[in-house]
């Protein structure tokens, strides 16, 4: 039995890494991380601010949880900044919460925003 070079089993072994190391990168790469689902933000809201929720509880919920909102009347419209990312596209929650004209909340909804290159 004739017996193999070294550098034979070397080459062989780095080709084999060569070509599954790209397979489990892009698994990697774009593995998403989720920090905040619209599942999970639908149950907070449903749980923290029920429908007829003063304004004011709704703002201060807001700030507490250090979402970004503006104020426009009967509408207020909240931005959760990076609810989940991956190496390309990142992803924020948009709510709008929708008040009568007492300022008591009516509804609210939720939309997810893409961005990336």
């Amino acid at each position: 039995m004739k017996k193999r070079p070294a550098w034979l089993y070397f080459v062989f072994g780095l080709a084999a890494i060569v070509i599954i190391f790209p397979f489990y990168a892009r698994i990697w790469l774009n593995h998403e991380q989720a920090k905040l689902t619209d599942k999970q933000a639908k149950e907070i809201l449903d749980r923290e601010l029920p429908i007829g929720t003063d304004k004011s509880q709704v703002k201060r919920f807001l700030d507490t949880n250090t979402w970004d909102y503006s104020d426009v009347g009967s509408i207020i419209q909240a931005i959760v900044r990076d609810s989940s990312r991956n190496w390309l596209i990142r992803t924020n929650i948009r709510v709008r919460f929708y008040f009568d004209t007492q300022g008591k909340l009516i509804s609210y909804d939720l939309q997810d925003l893409q961005t990336g290159p």
